[in-house]
């Protein structure tokens, strides 16, 4: 396989190539092709690349570069991760949405939809790209939103696209934590879901043959009973775990169902108008608050670049995601089993986003969702009896509609689409305090989105 990452200066690209390249047979004759602005950063991996134990004897080349347009040639598959739109934007977004009582993040939010503006030109671009450089190759796309990303490279270009998220291993976490109090990944789990990404439902599971819901209902069911501890978060990520486990049973005991993963923006499309979490930091706390990140951000890319010059021994290649999750190999990722399957080694499970395409009932073809699917050589198999309850197929719609009508507008550069896509939004919809929001956000990502959406502002 040639494989190109986009973003590939990113600290997840190291686990995930190590990770593939512990198994032989996919990458021999093939290529890893790293593609990012930064060109120092993306050198640097790409020297890690070739000093981790796992590429000797692999038969591949690795190549590096600040320009996309070299790298796609002959490329199997793309995969795109990067950051979208500027910290203090994304801060700034948030902040609003918290002032007019929403939830702001990167993904499924009103903050979330006006950030798909500025990550969806360029993935749109990459797309087209590929259409010539290499049409039959498939886009794996890992920058949120990813459902609007996705729907955006299928329905308006004809590259295949799978719009994945951490949620794939976040479930595994998540289950452990509610049915054994261990703060740990267990991946004995098979479940599948269906919704909207980070609004999936848990529609089945099982755990070494048992029913997961049967197994969830003994437990939180039992007088008194709390979340385990997380011990192995931060203090404020441990906040959203928490409230996130405390949901999840909530929804189970209340609709006899639950979400797939704990993301807090999904849960709060079902939860609205909870205040789970301590306000956003604001004013100069906020300067304060990017300056610090600024800071740990390049403590991190020093440590990191600072191993390159030393002898690692075998020790430091064998540690656990936990311990060096910059460095070790990380089967986890869902990008590894995508690789592997699209490689033609295995068929297998994963959760993505793409269009529905019959996958489940009662919904538009073109409308993108995120379900369970077998994945390999041949492309897309969805599970089967794949159905949304009637009392969530509603918000599931609206959500889903709102992503993909989203997608359209960036296509089209329209404006008056991009304001029916806000409309489309279901949690606190088209009132004065939502249309007063929107028009903050606009303000807020003038200039980072094209000019034309600025005129957004004149259909609502």
């Amino acid at each position: 396989m040639n494989i190109v990452f986009v973003g590939g200066g990113s600290f997840r690209t190291l686990p995930i190539v190590r990770a593939v390249l512990s198994e032989r047979n996919i990458l021999q004759g093939g290529s890893i092709r790293l593609v990012d602005f930064n060109l120092k950063r993306v050198e640097n991996v790409s020297r890690f690349i070739m000093k981790c134990p796992e590429f000797a004897d692999s038969g591949c080349t690795v190549e590096w570069t600040d320009k996309i347009e070299r790298a796609l040639p002959g490329a199997d598959m793309v995969s795109v991760s990067f950051p979208v739109g500027s910290p203090k934007v994304c801060r700034l977004s948030e902040l609003a949405c918290q002032k007019y009582g929403f939830f702001g993040s990167d993904q499924l939010s009103l903050s979330g939809a006006f950030r798909s503006i500025t990550g969806g030109i360029i993935l749109h671009n990459i797309a087209r790209m590929m259409e010539k450089y290499c049409p039959q190759a498939w886009l794996v796309d890992f920058s949120n939103p990813v459902a609007v990303y996705s729907a955006l490279v299928n329905n308006h270009t004809k590259i295949k696209a799978l719009g994945i998220c951490a949620g794939f291993a976040n479930y595994c976490w998540d289950l452990a934590r509610l049915l054994f109090d261990r703060d740990e990944c267990c991946n004995e789990f098979k479940v599948a879901a269906a919704g909207v990404n980070h609004c999936s439902l848990l529609v089945r599971g099982t755990y070494r043959g048992e029913d997961i819901y049967k197994l969830l209902d003994r437990k939180i069911n039992v007088a008194g009973w709390e979340p385990c501890r997380i011990s192995s978060a931060s203090p404020n990520d441990e906040k959203y775990i928490r409230y996130g486990l405390l949901k999840l049973a909530e929804m189970r005991r209340r609709f006899g169902t639950m979400l797939f993963s704990a993301e807090v923006d999904g849960l709060q499309t079902v939860f609205f108008g909870e205040e789970p979490l301590p306000p956003i930091a604001v004013g100069v706390e906020l300067d304060q608050e990017l300056a610090k990140l600024a800071a740990t951000r390049k403590h991190e890319q020093i440590e990191f670049d600072s191993c390159l010059e030393k002898q690692l021994d075998d020790s430091f290649w064998a540690k656990s995601p936990q311990e060096a999750p910059h460095f070790a190999a990380n089967p986890q990722d869902v990008t590894v089993p995508i690789i592997r399957a699209l490689s033609g080694v295995s068929s297998e499970w994963i959760v993505a986003s793409l269009p529905n395409n019959g996958a489940i009932a009662g919904f538009k073809d073109r409308t993108v969702l995120e379900y369970s699917l077998y994945l390999d050589k041949d492309g897309v198999h969805p599970d089967a009896e794949l159905v949304i309850p009637d009392y969530f197929h509603g918000l599931v719609s609206a959500l889903a509609s709102h992503q993909t009508l989203l997608a359209d507008a960036i296509a089209t550069l329209d404006p008056k689409l991009f304001a029916s896509a806000l409309f489309a939004y279901p949690i606190g919809r088209d009132n004065r305090t939502t249309k007063a929001l929107w028009r903050e956000l606009l303000e807020i990502h003038e200039q980072e989105i094209p000019e034309v959406f600025n005129k957004t502002k004149d259909y609502f």
